[in-house]
């Protein structure tokens, strides 16, 4: 499934024939790719974390000899602390504006499908339709994405809500990480849904079996995630890119009456 793109304004994918063609598998490659080097960067990184040595950070604080602004000098365990919650922060950041790069592209090739369907003759017109709906769903909220796409495509994400909590999340890390009544639903919580891995016992036989899990939090409290919840999110964005592409895949095959390339 492949259209001609005319000059959109986010960046695009790499295309997988001529120039100015994008597809749904050159959308996908280059998703899974960076997801996978987000993946590779958050392991690497709690590796190292957790492996560190204390006195090694003590001898390249000291290799300067001074300091900008010795009073303000972090201890190894500040400076831990410190790094811990900025991967946190930095890897939700990341994921979610992977998800949202996703709905963009996705919604690009969407347009253009509805737009041009199969013709292949230059249609300035039907370009500038599909140029002026992709500006508008670029700048629109989240909240705003996955209702065009349902109303216009009929696109529905089951994983919408796991996206929704990432978002809140963020919110929440980026002011300093504890959460507060501005943050919590009508209940008095904020819940963080995500996937991931766990073993199961399926006729006495273990197997590793995608679960959902949910962590809550009340005002006051710190929205902290353990290793492996952290390595659990980008599972999650995963299988939202998932369902995202199977089912734009099989908006594109009706919209084109079965003719899927």
């Amino acid at each position: 499934m492949s259209q001609q793109n005319p000059g959109n304004p986010m960046k695009q994918p790499d295309s997988d024939g001529p120039e100015g063609t994008i597809s749904l598998q050159s959308i996908s490659r280059n998703l899974l790719v960076h997801l996978q080097r987000q993946y590779d960067i958050l392991a690497f990184t709690l590796a190292n974390l957790r492996g560190e040595d204390p006195s090694a950070y003590d001898l390249y604080s000291a290799i300067a000899r001074v300091m900008p602004a010795p009073k303000a000098h972090l201890t190894h365990g500040q400076m831990r602390a410190y790094s811990r919650a900025l991967l946190q922060r930095t890897a939700v950041n990341d994921l979610l504006q992977l998800a949202a790069a996703g709905l963009d592209q996705c919604h690009l090739l969407c347009a253009f499908i509805q737009e041009k369907g199969n013709q292949t003759a230059p249609n300035p017109e039907a370009d500038q339709r599909v140029g002026k709906r992709q500006q508008a769903f670029a700048r629109a909220k989240l909240q705003e994405k996955f209702e065009t796409l349902e109303r216009d495509f009929g696109i529905i994400n089951e994983l919408e809500d796991a996206l929704f909590s990432l978002a809140a999340a963020l919110r929440v890390l980026a002011n300093g990480g504890q959460v507060t009544n501005d943050d919590i639903s009508p209940d008095g919580t904020l819940v963080l849904d995500f996937k991931m891995v766990r073993d199961v016992d399926q006729d006495g036989k273990t197997q590793p079996k995608l679960t959902d899990v949910s962590r809550t939090f009340r005002p006051g409290e710190q929205l902290q995630l353990t290793d492996e919840e952290l390595i659990g999110l980008n599972i999650t964005v995963a299988k939202f890119l998932d369902n995202l592409f199977r089912a734009v895949d099989q908006y594109g095959t009706n919209a084109l009456g079965g003719k899927n390339g």
